[in-house]
């Protein structure tokens, strides 16, 4: 694996590197958690962390990213507190989501992330309306939206794309090739022969880089992100990669071909980029060992310390409380002049006093530009 370290200083280098290291480290962690039964799932991002980590590192950290179930990179790069995203593994009251979920269905409007929806394609359309109102606002901001190619078999990504493209929407859909949709291989999803054949029929940019290559990953998003604010429009990035563990750990990978996770093994993104910087005398042996004890120890007292949290008590008043938001309707006194109209005049009218009202109020749909 070849790394273009020109415009990255020693520092930066390092910056990326440790950033890398995280995800890395907690996931081993977790996987040893998940064993002794103190976090009951896990869904794996081993070997995909330079995507998470270098597409988040290239953006700015008030820039929405939509995420999936293995971008634990995302959550660590922007800087999540660790006690708290374990308290959200271990189903604690403290979690994002209260324990009502134990792995990533959450996101954080602090820190710009959108939680990731189940079906993978849905959360596409969620990044066109940011990326709308972003366009609307005229704040030279870009939206960026993960999913998989699994994800990009389904409808919410064709209409995603589509409309991104027709309206010149600021976006930057990044699209995971893991080669496995669950136990589905990409050869059962598609026949184009390359996934960003898939921009041309949307008459989008697309870009392919290799997805366990840091650097490329980082200095493909800052030029993608550079072209956009410069000519607002969506751009489609494949990045290249392997899923080396199953879809989550209870369901294996005995439906993998032999041998395959050895030859990504050798491209495993974290490993090769700690050669390239030892290569470069930045790392050495002892400094190595050295950040993955430190974060070793981190990571074991920030668990221990979630884990130390009360387990979570049912309370009906907190779930209703939640579920439903509390609203009372204003009546407003009826004029003293009133006036007769069509019914479809009547909607217009209020329409045209709720945009001068509410000047950031957008109304869509077909044809109502017109009529």
């Amino acid at each position: 694996m070849k790394f273009n370290g020109s415009g990255f200083d020693k520092s930066r280098l390092l910056e990326i590197y440790q950033s890398l290291l995280l995800p890395r480290q907690i996931e081993e962690k977790m996987l040893i958690y998940l064993r002794q039964g103190k976090i009951s799932k896990w869904f794996s991002g081993y070997g995909q962390e330079a995507i998470s980590v270098g597409c988040t590192m290239a953006l700015d950290p008030d820039e929405y990213i939509m995420t999936m179930h293995r971008n634990l990179g995302v959550f660590t790069s922007r800087n999540i507190p660790l006690e708290r995203l374990f308290a959200q593994f271990q189903g604690k009251a403290q979690g994002f989501t209260k324990g009502r979920d134990r792995s990533f269905h959450f996101g954080s409007n602090a820190h710009h992330i959108v939680g990731m929806i189940s079906h993978l394609g849905a959360q596409l359309g969620v990044a066109d309306g940011i990326a709308l109102a972003e366009k609307l606002k005229s704040s030279n901001k870009v939206v960026l939206a993960f999913t998989g190619d699994g994800g990009a078999s389904e409808g919410d990504f064709h209409e995603a794309l589509n409309v991104a493209a027709v309206w010149d929407l600021p976006v930057i859909f990044v699209v995971e090739n893991n080669q496995w949709g669950l136990s589905t291989p990409s050869s059962e999803q598609f026949r184009c022969k390359q996934f960003i054949d898939k921009g041309i029929g949307y008459g989008m940019e697309a870009v392919q880089v290799d997805g366990n290559n840091v650097l490329e990953v980082i200095q493909a998003v800052e030029k993608i992100k550079s072209n956009i604010l410069k000519k607002p429009a969506p751009v489609l990035l494949e990045c290249k990669t392997f899923r080396m563990r199953g879809h989550e750990e209870a369901s294996g990978t005995k439906y993998y071909p032999m041998g395959i996770q050895d030859e990504w093994a050798v491209k495993d993104p974290i490993s090769n980029f700690e050669a390239y910087l030892v290569s470069e005398n930045i790392l050495n042996e002892s400094t190595i060992d050295k950040l993955k004890s430190e974060m070793t120890s981190m990571i074991s007292a920030k668990f221990d310390e979630a884990l130390q949290l009360p387990e979570i008590e049912f309370n009906t008043e907190e779930e209703f409380g939640d579920l439903y938001r509390k609203s009372e309707a204003k009546m407003v006194a009826r004029g003293a002049a009133t006036q007769e109209k069509r019914f479809v005049d009547a909607i217009a009218d209020a329409v045209n006093e709720a945009m001068i009202r509410h000047p950031e109020l957008v109304l869509m749909g077909q044809d109502i530009a017109e009529y």
